[in-house]
């Protein structure tokens, strides 16, 4: 029986594509098989700063009252997939989620750090309770057998795997020898899926959605740069220097964390991608066509108009906190970048360079001079048809002749 298995696994592993494929074929294959899995699932820790813990729950279509709905207030995000053998929920957890209760009395834990399997039948347990809450759980529903097994990598549990039968007097110890052996090479391949799947994800957190994908596909080489049209957008917090002296370190990270949290949401939500954070500044591009350029920059406009907005409310409440307010100075310039790798042989980062990219520094740091907010070059200015305050032409240092600087209309006017 494991012979064809590992004959149907390797012809079948050629055209998978996802994690979720593999787990919906592999299972598919296991209930032809008459093994009567009703739920299946597995989870595994991750290399994330916003995902500590993966699940993944399977159960066929008609018993979708295996899914457990239990709530958990560390859930990053849950997502359900309807596939051809049932379906498949993924959920993510944030830090913590591997000390709550729910996991630490699970016979998870058990199988993680005794790494070996663990199987409980229905049929052969006399005593009153059981030894895990989930069994408990999955007795009313028709279970006849709990089966776990951990994931290795490196030698060190780190993973695991577990399935639910509802086949009478559940499984056999031949049927549980050929479980652990599948479930071993199927683990396999999906933690290769999940670790590409982390990876990019983690290079989108660091590098950027567009650029973490641009690295993760292989465009990795020294000196390979392009030449996009952008909106660049250059931001950073006003007097930044004389508010950290008057703080803690834990304050001033609050402070940036606060500002980054308002500021990079939003720049995402209306098309940007943030490339560096620069101390207490943002480097971010709104990469552009020529047949969609004046839209692109009527988002960036609506982006700045609506960060402007919530930091004046932030600011309410922080004032209502006896802490200091958040004001910004934003630069906003339209033009030619190169786009990629730069460095040395040993160290490389991506990023965009180019004399656009300097105007729109030097623009941003006469926010605090003019008194504006928000600032822009004559190129953004021309590029979208709104109403702007012409402030004359301004030497900029670094930038051979004297530019035109324009400012958005301002709701409330504060002290920049």
């Amino acid at each position: 029986m494991i012979a064809d298995f590992i004959e149907w696994y390797v012809h079948e592993l050629s055209e998978v594509k996802s994690s979720a494929e593999l787990f919906d074929k592999s299972i598919g294959y296991l209930q032809k098989l008459n093994f009567q899995i009703v739920r299946v699932s597995m989870g595994t820790r991750t290399l994330h700063p916003q995902v500590e813990s993966l699940a993944y729950t399977w159960v066929p279509k008609g018993k979708l009252e295996y899914f457990d709905d239990t709530t958990n207030q560390l859930q990053h995000s849950k997502s359900i997939i309807e596939s051809e053998n049932g379906f498949l929920r993924e959920v993510r957890f944030r830090l913590g989620s591997l000390q709550t209760s729910q996991f630490v009395v699970s016979p998870v834990q058990h199988v993680m750090s005794t790494k070996k399997p663990y199987y409980f039948s229905y049929a052969d347990h006399k005593e009153e309770t059981y030894p895990y809450p989930i069994l408990d759980d999955l007795a009313p529903l028709g279970a006849t057998g709990y089966f776990a097994v951990p994931i290795f990598q490196k030698g060190a549990g780190f993973a695991f795997l577990s399935l639910v039968t509802e086949k009478p007097n559940g499984w056999s110890p031949e049927e549980l020898n050929f479980l652990n052996q599948v479930l071993k090479m199927i683990s396999l391949q999906w933690i290769n899926f999940i670790q590409n799947e982390l990876t990019e994800s983690l290079l989108s957190v660091y590098l950027g959605k567009r650029t973490g994908s641009t690295v993760y596909s292989g465009k990795i080489f020294l000196g390979e740069l392009d030449k996009i049209q952008s909106v660049i957008w250059f931001s950073d917090i006003r007097n930044y220097s004389g508010m950290s002296e008057k703080l803690s370190p834990p304050e001033v990270i609050q402070l940036l964390n606060d500002y980054f949290g308002l500021a990079i949401p939003l720049i995402e939500a209306h098309g940007g991608e943030v490339l560096k954070l620069l101390g207490d500044g943002i480097l971010a591009v709104f990469p552009y066509t020529e047949s969609n350029k004046t839209f692109v920059g009527k988002k960036v406009l609506l982006a700045v108009r609506k960060l402007g907005g919530d930091l004046f409310r932030h600011n309410q409440s922080r004032e209502n906190e006896a802490k200091l307010p958040i004001h910004h100075g934003v630069g906003l310039h339209s033009g030619e970048i190169l786009y990629g790798n730069i460095g040395s042989k040993e160290r490389l980062d991506f990023t965009v360079i180019g004399e656009a990219v300097n105007l729109t520094s030097r623009i941003a740091g006469m926010c605090g001079e003019l008194e504006k907010a928000v600032l822009a070059s004559e190129n953004l200015a021309n590029q979208i048809p709104v109403r702007w305050e012409e402030l004359g032409e301004h030497k900029l240092k670094g930038i051979g002749s004297p530019q035109k600087i324009f400012a958005i209309s301002e709701r409330v006017k504060k002290k920049y």
